[in-house]
């Protein structure tokens, strides 16, 4: 009888515990799998969302968002403040996603730690990333560079006909640092009253100052001549040697001959010179400009420093040895150089009275005794056009232009030692250059062409189409190279 009511007592006793074994696993079913409120603990960025629904904690965020997004930003450097909000330099959140995404991560927790915060003790923190609007960042970048920036200027040398070579003093100039102002912006939504952010600005430093000027020598000199009476050239010669006076080239870097000239256009100052194209004299514009290209071009290998890209004309020119031009074409060809020393590379250059120098400072452990050499090894004759002109008359000729051979030429740069020595010779290029026929114009041979009509015999004639440019040299390209409509300038 015992042993029945210890066994009865004792399946009431385990039935109880599976009862509440059952009770407390469908309360933590109910409490972790079938709730649609977060738990106790939860929040989103500084918003508590424990025991609401979706929907209740997408209205908590947004509120909170449009809170923060009002925030006023004022960022400053000195006596210069921009000020703007949140919401106009970040991106747009969608609440909804944020939400959505909290409750997939809500629903992985591990369990254990789930029931061990049932009080809420400690925050489940789910943060929310600002985004910042890039278009924005750029817009701010530049309106800060506009008004804080300010351009370095290297130490420089000048002439002087008293003194000699005078070192003026270069300045240090200022740059925006956006990416080190934008990182003191908040990385995650927080309770913002009103941000000050100090916009960063970092010393730019010349690439040479006067100690770097100090130990500098001439490492080389090169000069060309030109014609002072053709005044719209000798402007862009002017123009395009001033371009590059003064500047300096730091160790390892490459100089860009069409980056620092820049384009050949009316509204940077170029002006129209005279230029061949095809086989006539026409007016075109930067006419000039390769000489100082090809200019340099001596005085770089002079130098001895590394030449990266260059090209020859298309037709023999006079003012440098065959083989030892360097024509420019923007957009299309230009001529480049490296400085190959450990020093910092100045150019000087100048121009006026019918005279192109260019001088090439640096360090003087770097002075070298070079040569330059050209062979020509083949010759291409030209031949001559004749091209009937009703204005002239029956059996009357005009030469329009002379003609000008062509060329296949290998071009040397030869190094010698303080004896004389020869030490090493490369070889620079072979260049081909195209032959210049020899243009005529006739007069009609019977009075039926001489009566036929012209469609140029209302226009005026220019001064440039009464001289007669047989005896003028050619002697630059800065237009399209290859093919019939080179053009090649006085």
């Amino acid at each position: 009888m015992t042993n029945k009511r210890v066994k009865s007592g004792f399946i009431i006793i385990l039935v109880l515990i599976m009862g509440i074994a059952a009770a407390v696993l469908l309360y933590f079913y109910q409490m972790f799998y079938r709730s649609e409120c977060f738990l106790p603990g939860v929040k989103v960025a500084t918003v508590t969302v424990q025991g609401y629904s979706r929907e209740q904690a997408e209205e908590a965020v947004l509120y909170q968002l449009n809170k923060v997004y009002a925030t006023p930003v004022t960022f400053y450097n000195s006596d210069y403040t921009y000020e703007t909000t949140l919401e106009e330099i970040c991106l747009p959140l969608d609440p909804g996603t944020i939400i959505n995404e909290v409750w997939e991560n809500e629903q992985n927790r591990n369990l254990t730690e789930k029931i061990m915060n049932l009080d809420g003790s400690r925050e489940i923190v789910y943060p929310i990333k600002l985004k910042y609007s890039p278009d924005m960042k750029e817009k701010l970048t530049t309106e800060w560079s506009n008004n804080l920036n300010r351009e370095f200027s290297n130490a420089r040398l000048e002439i002087d006909r008293a003194k000699g070579l005078v070192i003026l003093p270069g300045t240090v100039g200022k740059k925006v640092d956006a990416k080190a102002t934008f990182a003191a912006l908040p990385a995650e939504l927080d309770k913002c009253e009103h941000l000050r952010v100090p916009i960063v600005v970092i010393d730019q430093y010349p690439v040479a100052d006067e100690e770097d000027l100090k130990v500098m020598g001439e490492l080389s000199t090169y000069a060309t001549w030109y014609n002072v009476n053709e005044i719209d050239r000798s402007h862009n010669l002017y123009l395009a040697a001033s371009s590059i006076n003064g500047y300096v080239l730091a160790p390892g870097q490459t100089f860009a001959f069409n980056k620092i000239v820049g384009p050949r256009t009316v509204g940077t100052g170029f002006r129209d010179a005279m230029v061949i194209v095809g086989e006539k004299f026409e007016p075109g514009l930067g006419g000039g400009i390769c000489q100082v290209s090809s200019t340099l071009y001596n005085a770089c290998l002079l130098a001895g420093l590394e030449i990266v890209e260059r090209h020859n004309h298309g037709l023999a020119i006079a003012y440098v040895p065959l083989g030892l031009d360097a024509t420019v074409a923007y957009g299309l060809q230009d001529f480049k150089f490296r400085n190959n020393t450990d020093y910092p590379i100045y150019i000087h250059s100048s121009a006026g009275r019918g005279k192109l120098t260019i001088n090439i400072y640096g360090h003087l452990d770097y002075k070298k005794s070079i040569k330059l050499s050209h062979v020509v090894d083949r010759v291409i004759d030209f031949q001559e056009i004749t091209e009937m002109r009703p204005e002239l008359q029956p059996g009357e000729t005009k030469v329009e232009h002379g003609g000008v051979p062509g060329y296949v030429v290998r071009s040397f740069r030869s190094y010698y030692d303080d004896k004389g020595q020869l030490i090493k010779q490369e070889q620079l290029a072979t260049d081909r250059y195209r032959p210049l026929n020899k243009l005529v114009y006739t007069g009609p041979t019977d009075i039926d062409d001489a009566e036929q009509p012209d469609d140029n015999n209302d226009l005026p004639e220019t001064d440039e189409q009464k001289e007669d440019p047989q005896n003028q040299p050619v002697v630059e390209t800065d237009q399209q190279v290859n093919g019939e409509d080179t053009q090649v300038s006085l």
